[in-house]
């Protein structure tokens, strides 16, 4: 009998509804995987040395670098095309796709690279490592102007890096008016994640315990921010097995 057996009723689920909870299923499965591939990033990364990682943070940015001067490149070239009578004007302040992503990423490579060399060295991001950084972007910017590029400022490199200092140093201060929250809490998320213990990210920022304060960490400080007995014991155990954390502790005492 149609829709009948055995004196029971069979029970028939709508297509549409098994194909979203299918594409639901999908997108979970997806983000756990993306999820996880990023936990994996981040205990790969705390781990290595301040050389690996700083190589590693100088190709990634780098890398977006060039995408974003491609991409300007591309959309200036588009544009005098779209706009023939300004062509001139639009060829002078901007150059070819491939010389728009070689400034962009000299720039911001360089830029980040010195900001995260500085700022593991000093244990700290203040407005000397923003203009720091900003000096050597300030340089190469102008370096790189020089091979090829169409609008070129006539100054000197170091001029030009001491005019990019005093802008980044402009920038740190007016953002650190807005938000006084230390921002390097890269290393310090990837260990919650790593543990599990994502939750208690508030009570480390709350307690400004960002990554340089990690091999200072005792039972005492973690009760003083909320973080419950189970977790500390975690977190505890976890700097006393972190090579890493273990050789700035020792560098910390050397020094006192």
């Amino acid at each position: 009998m149609d829709g009948e057996e055995g004196g029971g009723e069979m029970v028939s689920i709508p297509k549409d509804n098994y194909n979203n909870q299918l594409m639901i299923n999908h997108l979970q499965t997806i983000s756990r995987k993306l999820t996880e591939l990023g936990n994996g990033y981040c205990n790969w990364f705390s781990k290595q040395s301040i050389l690996v990682q700083a190589t590693v943070v100088t190709t990634a940015t780098g890398i977006h670098g060039a995408a974003m001067g491609g991409i300007v490149g591309t959309v200036a070239q588009a544009a005098a095309h779209v706009f023939p009578k300004h062509s001139l004007a639009i060829k002078a302040k901007f150059a070819s796709p491939m010389v728009e992503a070689r400034m962009f990423a000299a720039v911001l490579g360089t830029h980040a690279s010195i900001h995260f060399i500085m700022g593991n060295i000093r244990g700290k991001d203040d407005v000397q490592t923003r203009m720091a950084a900003g000096f050597g972007a300030g340089v190469v910017c102008k370096l790189v102007a020089r091979m090829g590029y169409p609008c070129v400022v006539p100054i000197n490199e170091a001029v030009m890096g001491v005019v990019c200092a005093l802008i980044g140093g402009v920038i740190f201060q007016l953002g650190r008016r807005k938000s006084q929250l230390p921002v390097e809490y890269t290393r310090t998320k990837c260990m919650l994640s790593n543990l599990g213990l994502e939750n208690y990210e508030k009570n480390f920022e709350k307690g400004l315990l960002t990554d340089i304060t990690m091999p200072l960490l005792t039972g005492s400080i973690l009760k003083e921010v909320g973080v419950p007995p189970g977790p500390r014991l975690l977190i505890l155990d976890h700097i006393e097995n972190d090579p890493e954390l273990q050789k700035m502790r020792q560098g910390r005492a050397r020094r006192n």
